[in-house]
């Protein structure tokens, strides 16, 4: 009998999975309702985005992005492509890995640069990588010939290894995007030395150039002299130089230019060079006195020029010298008519009428002493004020602190242990035009070895220079102080501080302007070096609170323009206020009053009245905006602190050091400060919640959990979370943080303007050209650009 069992089970287990899979279909219809899960995305590689003038270097962050997933990997091999034509890699620094040696132990990192426009990185930990965080930096400087606009980084390859087989991963693209790199306006000032002689002698002025910023392309200076005593005979300079003198009318025109095509110029320089000498002879019948040799018209062109090698005009201060006759003419009789020595290059002159004998000059030498600041009756040395009253009626102050009298000033104050030598020049009846100070360097480097601090103090203004300041110098240094005191000149400053945009919006009311007292120009060739200020409020009639609102309106010769908020002292010592305030350069000072001011402006825009909202802010000009608009540490920690690599950044000395001093900012464990490092969220981070800690009312915030999907394991990512508890910064809408972007021009003094309380100014009209009244930042970028 045939066996059927074989069927049947066959049968049975059919009916079987028949009806099983009726019960499935009933259930999975049953709960149809159920939301669907989702399948997990790749996770990625993120390549960040930064900007940078050619010159610069950057620094493109890498980050891993989990996108949710559960994936963990302990080591990449990553390879990333970029135009070689517009980035390279920095040498010996190709990557920067601070992240990922905050963040994991046993971290190691191999590089491949062979292949031109690629670099392969090789990362190993000892721990698992599971969540999104950072993992290194590219660090690329921008060449110098490269275009302006957008250049890529792109993830060339890449593999994460979780355990044995690599996982093929895929980048999300950033970019070096590259700015114009605007060249600033340079300044110069054209100084003209001073000599003596006698009747008949023939003597040399030097014409020299002093705190040259950029280098020199071309200039034409035209000067007046008085042909009756002086009669040019020479002028010599470098190659190219041309000059036509007229000893009739006493007029000589100079002119130079680079014969090289702008391959040879005059470099940029500090302390003194010379630009050409002028010879004179002296006349046989020139009576004793100061005969000036000055500019005809500094402020026109064609008088006075002075361009850089792209043939762009600088910003310029000329200050005039002068030749001293001594002793009597030796043939005292009437003057006949002067030689002409000609001239070179642009032609000579003929003769013509007899001049005629200017009026004689006056000279007198007044004994001045120089005091011990803790009593300003004891008397540590003397020096000697040589006041001139020139043909024109105008007086000048020359004051030479020589180092035979500077070490008898030490030795006496040593004694009284006393630190500081206070110098008062008087000007009892208000006629001084104008003041020379010499200090020689001798003098400045024994004030500067025994840690002597150096006043100087005047009816006009008060200049306090602290020992450091005057270390190191190395050459003579002067400071030429001269107050406006004529009514059209003050005139002059008002009007143009009014137009100005740090000053008046268009909405304000002039009325709430005034300027008070006498405008202050001091120029010196100490620059880039702290100098204490100290100038009288001579309104009489302004009440406390009046002085309270003073600020001082800085026209620096660079063509930069600054406000201050100084602090009110006693000026010189007496009853008198006075409004202090620190400078590191000189030029123009003005005491103002707006009485509808709220704030002091603490950032500044550009000559070409921009502003440069996008422009990433570096470490050296982030201190400074601290500095400004925050109280610093203590002076004496900020003057012993210094960096080795400072003397890139020497105009933010001061800044730095007391950024450093307060805390706000730290150097590396190299010792150095990197001013030309771009500040990045995380650092701003940091550098917020330092302040917030020196603040009591906000000492105490309480972080709220971590909600930016870029922050795990980040080494900021506590100090993110208190700066995000307290409502300074903010994560983007995608929930990122960013902490790895540079912080633009526009979100620093947002973020700055949140932390003292500064509210936005939302005038209809922008200050800058390109911050129109729609962006994002226009209120907070006026705010902080203005009073």
């Amino acid at each position: 009998m045939p066996n059927n069992k074989g069927h049947f089970i066959s049968v049975k287990s059919k009916r079987f999975m028949k009806a099983l899979l009726a019960v499935l279909l009933l259930v999975s219809m049953s709960f149809s309702w159920l939301p669907q899960a989702h399948a997990s995305v790749d996770p990625v590689i993120h390549i960040g985005e930064v900007s940078g003038k050619p010159g610069d270097i950057v620094e493109v962050p890498v980050s891993y992005d989990s996108k949710g997933s559960e994936f963990s990997f302990y080591h990449s091999e990553l390879s990333f492509a970029y135009d070689s034509a517009v980035l390279e890699l920095v040498e010996g620094d190709k990557v920067v890995n601070r992240q990922a040696y905050e963040n994991y132990q046993g971290v190691s990192l191999t590089e491949d640069t062979s292949a031109p426009g690629y670099i392969s990185v090789i990362m190993t930990t000892q721990n698992f990588i599971q969540e999104s965080t950072a993992l290194y930096s590219l660090h690329f400087k921008i060449k110098e010939s490269a275009a302006i606009g957008q250049s890529s980084v792109a993830l060339h390859a890449g593999a994460l290894v979780e355990e044995f087989d690599p996982f093929q991963v895929t980048g999300e693209n950033g970019q070096v995007t590259v700015l114009a790199d605007v060249k600033p306006v340079g300044s110069v000032v054209v100084y003209i030395g001073s000599e003596e002689g006698k009747a008949g002698d023939k003597v040399t002025l030097t014409v020299d150039t002093v705190a040259l910023s950029q280098p020199i392309g071309s200039y034409g200076v035209r000067l007046k002299f008085n042909p009756a005593a002086l009669q040019v005979t020479d002028v010599t300079g470098s190659p190219g130089i041309r000059h036509h003198a007229n000893n009739e009318t006493g007029s000589l025109i100079v002119g130079w230019s680079d014969e090289n095509g702008g391959l040879s110029p005059i470099p940029a320089f500090e302390t003194y060079q010379t630009l050409f000498k002028i010879e004179f002879t002296i006349t046989s019948n020139a009576v004793a006195g100061e005969y000036p040799v000055e500019f005809v018209n500094e402020t026109l062109l064609e008088h006075f020029t002075v361009t850089d090698t792209d043939g762009i005009e600088m910003h310029k201060q000329a200050i005039s010298g002068d030749i001293t006759v001594v002793g009597e003419p030796t043939t005292p009789t009437t003057p006949t008519t002067p030689s002409n020595p000609g001239s070179s290059g642009l032609g000579s002159s003929s003769g013509g009428s007899t001049p005629t004998s200017p009026s004689a000059s006056t000279s007198e030498k007044i004994t001045l002493n120089v005091t011990n600041e803790r009593n300003a009756n004891v008397v540590v040395s003397t020096t000697i004020i040589e006041r001139t009253t020139g043909a024109d009626g105008r007086k000048k102050d020359v004051v030479n602190l020589t180092a035979e009298q500077t070490s008898r000033a030490i030795e006496s104050l040593k004694k009284a242990g006393s630190n500081i030598a206070r110098i008062m020049i008087p000007d009892e009846k208000d006629e001084v035009s104008e003041l020379n100070v010499k200090l020689p360097a001798k003098s400045t480097s024994l004030m500067a070895d025994e840690k002597m601090n150096l006043y100087i103090e005047t009816d006009n203004a008060s200049l306090q220079l602290p020992a450091n300041s005057l270390k190191g110098l190395g050459s003579d240094i002067f400071f030429h102080l001269v107050p406006i005191k004529d009514a059209a000149g003050r005139e002059a400053v008002e009007q143009r501080i009014q137009k100005d945009p740090l000053i008046i919006k268009a909405s304000t009311d002039p009325a709430d302007f005034r300027l008070v007292g006498r405008p202050m120009t001091i120029e010196t060739n100490m620059s880039s070096r702290p100098v204490m200020v100290v100038l009288p409020v001579r309104d009489k009639n302004l009440t406390q609170k009046e002085l309270d609102k003073l600020q001082v309106f800085i026209e620096h010769s660079d063509g930069t323009k600054e406000l201050v908020k100084g602090k009110i002292v006693k000026f010189n010592g007496t009853d008198q206020p006075g409004i202090e305030f620190e400078v590191t350069k000189f030029s123009t000072f003005s005491i103002i009053l707006m009485n509808g001011g709220q704030s002091s402006a603490y950032i500044q825009g550009f000559a070409d009245g921009t502003f440069r909202p996008n422009q990433a802010v570096q470490r050296a000009e982030m201190a400074a905006l601290l500095s400004r608009i925050l109280p610093s540490g203590s002076d004496e920690a900020a003057h012993n602190r210094s960096y080795r690599d400072m003397p890139v950044a020497e105009w933010a000395r001061e800044a730095i050091t007391k950024a450093t001093a307060a805390g706000y900012m730290h150097g590396n464990a190299a010792g150095d400060f990197m001013p030309g490092r771009s500040i990045t969220r995380a650092e701003m981070a940091v550098i917020i919640e330092r302040i917030l800690k020196t603040q009591e009312a906000t000492a105490e915030t309480t972080a709220v959990p971590n909600e930016a999907a870029d922050l795990t394991q980040h080494w900021a990512r506590e100090a993110v979370q208190r700066v995000l508890a307290a409502g300074i910064m903010s994560v983007s809408q995608d929930g990122a943080f960013r902490p790895n972007d540079a912080v633009t021009r526009a979100e620093a003094v947002t973020l700055l303007n949140r932390l003292v309380h500064i509210e936005p100014d939302l005038s209809s009209t922008s200050m800058w050209k390109d911050v129109s009244v729609g962006h994002w930042a226009h209120g907070a970028i006026q705010a902080a650009s203005q009073n």
